[in-house]
């Protein structure tokens, strides 16, 4: 299994920027790397796709994702523009950069609207969205962990993703999220490994559940996560893909970036030489 980091891990670390998250990744032996939406823009301010490219082209990490686009579904008509013209931004970084994947995550304070309304939606605009990026992009739908997410379950998540029945449409497990709202190992055991296309790696601190907000996030093992479970039941399906650390905690993010990073590293290490080795 290869290693990834999501940037928001390191995110406001004093000193933290999209070089320096790729310039200690490679450092400390990630593979890939996950690429924030915020981190690419301030880099373009005074750099070229070109140039991200060409870093790439010459060395060992890789780029993994587009994280994220948010939101992507029950929005108005200039909601609905406004994902067309962030799509279209997200396709020119992937074909600059051979980056391969894109992860979305559902819209919040969905009101009035029920589960099979949700889905039905949801269904819609994964199928145009599938079509928008083309076979070459990878989309994964990140159900989050929330009660005010209009998709905040692996079930509700995954039948989105059968009932899409698209090659380049499938699933993010992040743990944080699986164990806020309750999701179902059984689920997991019964889905299709290779429809999951990404795996975000976090824990989360001894609170009620469905209270936490992504401050409570926690690194790995350190909080009440079932990842024994978890990691089993994607054992057991196939998957075999990216384990991505992806924290936001404020905690985290006063320590030097470099030792975040190296910390990430890490953690993340121990944690596939545990379950996956």
């Amino acid at each position: 299994m290869k290693l990834g980091f999501n940037e928001a891990t390191a995110l406001k670390c004093k000193g933290q920027s999209l070089m320096a998250d790729l310039e200690a990744c490679e450092k400390y032996g990630f593979d890939y790397i996950e690429i924030r939406f915020d981190c690419v823009r301030e880099y373009l301010k005074d750099h070229t796709l070109e140039e991200l490219a060409d870093w790439f082209k010459n060395h060992n990490l890789k780029p993994w994702a587009y994280n994220t686009l948010e939101f992507f579904n029950q929005r108005d008509e200039a909601g609905e523009k406004e994902i067309d013209e962030h799509v279209d931004f997200i396709i020119e970084v992937c074909k600059a950069i051979g980056m391969k994947m894109l992860i979305t995550v559902p819209t919040c304070n969905v009101k009035d609207k029920s589960v099979s309304e949700i889905k039905e939606e949801a269904v819609a605009r994964l199928r145009y969205l599938s079509d928008k990026v083309g076979s070459d992009i990878r989309i994964s739908l990140e159900f989050c962990g929330t009660p005010f997410c209009s998709i905040n379950q692996f079930g509700t998540a995954y039948d989105v993703v059968k009932a899409v029945d698209r090659d380049n449409v499938g699933i993010t497990v992040d743990t944080f999220h699986f164990h806020e709202m309750c999701s179902k190992i059984e689920d997991l055991r019964n889905a299709d490994g290779k429809k999951v296309f990404v795996y975000h790696l976090n824990d989360c601190e001894d609170l009620p559940l469905g209270s936490c907000g992504d401050d409570k996030r926690l690194w790995p093992e350190e909080g009440v996560v079932d990842h024994a479970a978890i990691a089993s039941a994607l054992k057991e399906i196939g998957f075999d893909g990216v384990c991505t650390i992806e924290e936001f905690r404020p905690e985290y993010y006063e320590m030097p970036h470099e030792e975040n990073v190296k910390k990430a590293a890490e953690v993340t290490k121990a944690f596939v030489k545990k379950y996956f080795a």
